[in-house]
C-alpha cells in the first residue's frame, strides 16, 4: 500500500480534456499538475481520495499515456465517485491510496469500458475495507 504522506499527493488545476471519459460513462477531472510530481508513481490506475467543497471523495485516478486511444503525453485524470459538478479551474489535491492496476493498452474502447467497470468494483471493495478498518 502506498503511504498517504504529502509526497503522494498530486496538486493541480482541473482543466478540460477531450471529454472521452464522459462519452464512455466515466467523466473525469483532468488535473494539470503544479509541477512534474506525477513521476512519483508508475503509470497505472489508482484508488485515490480528495477533498472538494469541504467533503471527502474517493475516485479512480489514471496516470499515464492512455495507449488505447493513442495518447502520447502523460495525463492525470480522476473519475470522482458519487460526484457530479462543474469543477473546471478549481485547485485539487489527489492523494494516492493504492494501485489498482498497471497501465495497459486495450484492443478497443468496449474492452476499456469493461475494465473500468471492473476497476470501479475493485475500488468500491477497497473503500469498504478502509471503512471497516476505521470502525474497528
Amino acid at each position: 500500500m502506498i503511504n498517504q504522506h504529502s509526497e503522494d499527493c498530486i496538486r493541480g488545476t482541473v482543466v478540460h480534456g477531450n471529454h472521452l471519459g464522459r462519452t464512455l460513462g466515466f467523466p473525469t477531472a483532468n488535473v494539470h499538475p503544479h509541477s512534474d510530481q506525477p513521476a512519483l508513481v508508475p503509470n497505472g490506475v489508482y484508488l485515490v481520495s480528495l477533498f472538494l467543497q469541504e467533503k471527502k471523495f474517493f475516485g479512480l485516478c489514471n496516470i499515464g499515456l492512455r495507449p488505447t486511444i493513442g495518447g502520447t503525453h502523460l495525463v492525470i485524470e480522476v473519475n470522482i465517485l458519487d460526484f457530479s459538478a462543474d469543477i473546471y479551474g478549481m485547485e485539487i489535491s489527489v492523494t494516492i491510496i493504492r494501485q489498482i492496476r498497471k497501465e495497459k493498452k486495450f484492443k478497443n474502447l468496449e474492452a476499456l469500458v469493461s475494465q473500468i467497470r471492473h476497476d470501479k468494483e475493485k475500488a468500491m471493495k477497497m473503500i469498504s475495507a478502509l471503512d471497516k478498518d476505521k470502525t474497528g
